[in-house]
């Protein structure tokens, strides 16, 4: 008898609690077996605590670290964008750093009064899954060998992709970072990002993937749906989050890409 998998894969949700649900609501009547979280899980958003414990509740979840994560635990920042670094000594270099100084400082806070700042501390830079009909996939957030720079996206190079993607010993490749739907093949390995469920490019639709194996093959399905942008702006206010407006920036689609690294 075949044995059938759905594996459902989120990255990127950035402490947005109210899109994690739709998207859990979304799955709801998709009977998903087990849940990979790739990534990036708490900062930016209004409820770091809620996301982690909605995601600890999920069936066989594995989850691993995003390159913002590892902000939170360390206090690193991104290198800011090229074109803002030439600029040393401007003010806008210097908000960048002190937004983001405040955000991660916020967001960790939060996390360790909540007791819950070791959940990131063990957590894996890949996950790995063979499937019922013997397709390997690998997880990772950027790339196989980084949790930051260049990740997969529609746009990038065929050759750059292929670069990124060498040593994955996979034959499907998943991983977040650059909040943008991708779904390609490059050297026979399927690469494909869910896009970002907490701050989606395009806003205001929440992205994930659902990978379904029977034993025979694989299907890979995107999907979107639509959460309150509104209702996590209010909570950004009320908990006067230091990066309420980078954030919304993002959730309206006035900043289209999110630069939290030279090549997010």
């Amino acid at each position: 008898m075949l044995i059938r998998m759905r594996l459902g894969v989120i990255a990127d949700i950035h402490g947005n609690e109210v899109a994690l649900r739709a998207v859990l609501k979304d799955a709801e009547q998709l009977d998903v077996d087990c849940w990979w979280a790739l990534g990036d899980l708490v900062l930016f958003g209004p409820r770091p605590v809620e996301v982690l414990d909605l995601l600890a509740a999920l069936p066989g979840i594995s989850m691993l670290r995003g390159n913002t994560d590892r902000y939170v635990l360390t206090g690193e920042q991104p290198t800011p964008h090229a074109t803002v670094a030439d600029a040393v000594g401007s003010l806008d270099l210097v908000q960048r750093y002190a937004s983001m100084a405040a955000s991660i400082g916020w967001t960790r806070g939060v996390l360790d009064q909540a007791g819950k700042l070791s959940a990131l501390t063990s957590l894996p830079t890949q996950l790995r899954l063979q499937l019922p009909s013997g397709t390997t996939v690998l997880g990772v957030h950027a790339s196989p060998d980084s949790d930051d720079g260049r990740g997969i996206d529609p746009d990038i190079s065929e050759e750059r992709l292929g670069l990124l993607l060498n040593g994955s010993d996979a034959d499907v490749v998943i991983g977040g970072h650059t909040h943008r739907v991708t779904d390609r093949l490059v050297s026979g390995v399927r690469t494909l990002n869910p896009g970002s469920t907490g701050m989606p490019d395009p806003p205001g639709t929440a992205g994930w993937l659902l990978l379904e194996d029977d034993g025979e093959g694989l299907a890979v399905t995107h999907r979107t749906v639509a959460f309150d942008v509104a209702a996590v702006i209010d909570d950004l206010r009320g908990r006067h989050h230091p990066s309420t407006e980078f954030t919304t920036s993002v959730l309206t689609g006035q900043r289209r890409r999110v630069s939290v690294s030279p090549s997010s």
